[in-house]
């Protein structure tokens, strides 16, 4: 059966959907670059935004750089990190926690796995083991916007991997990080005009890559 094929342990069931998928998110970041600076575009990073104001038709994006952007219409699609733009915004900051191993000779897992209500994640990448999550274990600690991991975490995400995944198997840590998600009272990313000639597009519930291709064309046309 599949789940010894795919070398798990302590699994019962599998419940497959034939439309689930991954993507490299670094690669497609690259390629979504590479296609709006042809466009056109000009992407600035390093640059943190502090807030906005409007002055007449036009609106200033105040930053930490002794300048100021000035646009005519301003999209807000920072998701966790939106609540310092937009007071009162139903957003909830998550950190996610992720751990990936060396690479593991005759690695049986293939594709991408959600376990205990979502809470963990895993898939291979290549002969390595992705595995991120845990959330679950700490909730409070883990309602946070600083990018860093945590032992309780990563022991919890060890535990797993050698629980259910690779169970038997000598692994090392390559490497940890941590990335912050947008959570809410709800699950619908909130997406609309928050006054004249400004947007936003944010809180994607941990599902940004799948959720933002729909996201963007909704308050493209909200935008044109």
């Amino acid at each position: 059966n599949k789940i010894s094929r795919f070398g798990l342990s302590n699994v019962e069931h599998l419940v497959e959907n034939a439309m689930e998928g991954y993507l490299h998110p670094g690669k497609l970041c690259q390629v979504l670059a590479r296609q709006v600076q042809a466009a056109g575009v000009t992407i600035l990073n390093g640059i943190n935004v502090n807030g906005y104001s409007k002055v007449g038709e036009n609106i200033h994006v105040h930053t930490n750089k002794p300048y100021e952007l000035c646009a005519t219409n301003l999209l807000i699609c920072t998701n966790a990190f939106a609540g310092s733009l937009l007071p009162g915004i139903d957003i909830v900051q998550a950190r996610g926690q992720v751990l990936l191993t060396n690479e593991i000779p005759g690695l049986k897992l293939k594709g991408t796995f959600h376990a205990d209500e979502g809470f963990y994640y895993f898939r291979n990448h290549g002969n390595r083991v992705l595995l991120g999550g845990a959330r679950n274990e700490d909730f409070d600690g883990e309602t946070s916007g600083t990018m860093e991991t945590t032992q309780n975490i990563q022991d919890a995400l060890e535990n797993f991997l050698k629980k259910y995944i690779i169970p038997s198997t000598p692994f090392k840590i390559s490497d940890r990080w941590s990335g912050i998600m947008a959570m809410g009272r709800e699950k619908l990313p909130i997406v609309k005009q928050i006054e004249p000639n400004v947007f936003c597009a944010v809180r994607m519930s941990g599902m940004g890559v799948a959720l933002t291709p729909v996201t963007g064309e909704m308050v493209a046309r909200l935008m044109l």
